[in-house]
């Protein structure tokens, strides 16, 4: 009796030990992670949330481990490994085997924490992935941040099928039986979602090809001109100009015709058009067109300017001045002060911007006239 009652202070000795790791461990966490990190220049910015969260998993695991390490103190009575081996779901209800034995899978506690332990560390594998790209892009050149994207999305899809596989076979499940078991199912699957399965693999392509990257500027078959902000395995996120993020299913990136701007030369013509009214001095607004576009700070000057007249059109004389420029995302605003610029030199020169003119003729009917007069 007494040495079972040692047993017992032993046991809730260890474990207060343990919870009060964690509790200074947990604290430590919440208010100096964040600055230790920075310090060191191991931070991610924008995933400080997800960073204390995985350190917190991490942190559950250690205590895990501690008492597991304890268990070797207590006596079989106090055995985890008899917590760990008892069954949630008994492998009874799974029915038998052909050869009369029961069925291999068996959902313990243990297994339970196997499948959370595997799943944080994938989570600390990608995480380490992520900090390590990050680093290395401060001081190479070679990898920009789409790359550092489609590398980390691959290994985290990569690290994830791997714990998927190591998890279902933790559980006593055999992989291979499983997939030939579900192969007519697959094939229903396939046919039922074609058109999801073709985003999927849509964004595989995306990801290994790297004709269009996070980070790069597109222009979509309707004009819109958005920024990739993200590529998961079927859809993308495009942030457009006005700051709205829009979700484009994989496939409209491969299929229709998108204009990448950021993989076209660094510097991309624009033009803009203005007509001007009949009778104005074509050779002055040719000259006003021109050094407006040129003024511009944002303008290539090494690159050719170009003003050409167009069209006679039915009201005016339509000029466009053709212009290169860098900050292709900018181009609405670069755009927008040629145009006041264009504007104020007008007024200043008295040239007409022409509005649309309808010339009206009344005509009078003639002879309901005569016959009022013979009445």
């Amino acid at each position: 009796m007494q040495e079972l009652n040692f047993e017992w202070f032993l046991f809730l000795s260890l474990l207060g030990i343990t919870l009060l790791f964690w509790l200074i461990a947990n604290r430590w966490i919440n208010k100096r992670l964040i600055s230790f990190l920075k310090k060191r220049d191991l931070l991610v910015i924008g995933r400080e949330e997800n960073i204390k969260k995985l350190a917190k998993q991490i942190l559950l695991i250690i205590c895990c481990i501690l008492l597991i390490f304890f268990e070797t103190l207590l006596s079989d009575a106090f055995s985890i490994s008899n917590i760990k081996n008892f069954e949630v779901i008994p492998s009874s209800w799974f029915g038998t085997s052909e050869d009369g034995s029961s069925s291999n899978f068996k959902l313990t506690i243990g297994s339970l924490f196997f499948i959370i332990f595997i799943i944080i560390i994938s989570r600390i594998l990608i995480t380490i992935i992520r900090i390590t790209l990050q680093r290395i892009a401060k001081t190479k050149s070679w990898i920009d941040e789409g790359g550092r994207y489609t590398i980390v999305q691959l290994s985290k899809y990569f690290i994830y099928t791997i714990a998927f596989v190591i998890a279902i076979q933790g559980l006593g499940i055999n992989i291979t039986f499983l997939i030939a078991g579900s192969a007519a199912l697959f094939v229903g699957i396939g046919f039922g979602l074609q058109s999801i399965l073709g985003d999927v693999f849509s964004g595989v392509i995306l990801l290994f090809d790297g004709s269009i990257k996070v980070g790069d500027v597109v222009e979509m078959p309707n004009e819109e001109i958005c920024k990739v902000d993200h590529i998961y395995i079927r859809t993308s996120q495009l942030k457009t100009l006005d700051g709205k993020t829009i979700i484009v299913p994989n496939s409209n990136l491969t299929k229709d015709n998108v204009i990448n701007w950021s993989i076209s030369d660094k510097v991309t013509r624009f033009y803009i058009s203005v007509g001007v009214a009949y009778g104005s001095d074509t050779q002055k607004v040719k000259d006003i067109l021109y050094q407006c576009a040129l003024k511009h700070p944002m303008v290539e000057k090494r690159r050719n300017i170009a003003v050409i007249l167009e069209d006679f059109g039915n009201y005016s004389l339509n000029f466009k001045v053709f212009f290169w420029a860098k900050k292709t995302w900018e181009i609405l605003n670069i755009k927008s002060d040629i145009r006041f610029a264009i504007d104020q030199a007008f007024r200043k020169n008295n040239i007409k911007i022409p509005y649309p003119q309808r010339d009206l003729h009344i005509v009078t009917d003639i002879r309901k006239k005569n016959h009022e007069g013979e009445v």
